[in-house]
């Protein structure tokens, strides 16, 4: 690799070192070698823009429940399947999302009950409360929150049981029936 580095670099300073009158390398050309060098430079260095980067333009995750669980008193569920995670702000191992800027943000929540078991969830902000969902208590039932929050650098956004009992969440990992993600907005 370093020396694609080298060849790229003497071509570049080869063509620098011709008068745009010349001919051999125009000003639009040297700018576009110029950029190419700098862009595989970063690429070499692991500082280019993608998903193993932090991009403070973007942030976004997706991630669902492996297996049914059962989950104690107020307990945060630890969605463990990630799918995306731009800039890993959201944490499996705790379940908690963190906001890595000031926004506008949009976070979903779809959850399945065990069989004729009861399910009662939040979405939290921090240590506040936002919306429930309590899919019901017969069969297999799915619900879902949807909920768009203002957030400072550093929020942090989760799903907590929301009662004093042992409650029941359903999932599959051929199916993935229950899910968690959010992204910004702006």
């Amino acid at each position: 690799m370093r020396d694609v580095c080298c060849i790229v670099v003497a071509l570049v300073m080869s063509c620098y070192g011709h008068k745009a009158d010349s001919g051999s390398c125009t000003p639009t050309l040297e700018n576009a070698l110029f950029e190419d060098l700098l862009s595989m430079m970063l690429k070499i260095k692991g500082i280019q823009k993608g998903t193993n980067q932090r991009d403070e333009t973007s942030s976004a995750f997706a991630a669902s429940l492996t297996a049914a669980r059962t989950l104690g008193t107020g307990e945060i569920v630890k969605f463990d399947k990630v799918w995306t995670n731009v800039n890993n702000d959201y944490d499996p191992s705790t379940g908690v999302y963190t906001a890595p800027k000031q926004g506008v943000y949009q976070f979903l929540c779809t959850v399945m009950t065990a069989n004729n078991k009861t399910l009662r969830l939040l979405l939290w902000k921090n240590d506040m409360k936002t919306v429930a969902v309590y899919p019901g208590n017969s069969g297999y039932n799915t619900g879902t929150i949807n909920m768009i929050l203002e957030l400072k650098k550093g929020d942090k956004v989760y799903i907590k049981q929301a009662s004093l009992d042992k409650l029941y969440i359903y999932s599959e990992s051929a199916y993935n029936y229950s899910m968690f993600s959010g992204y910004l907005i702006r």
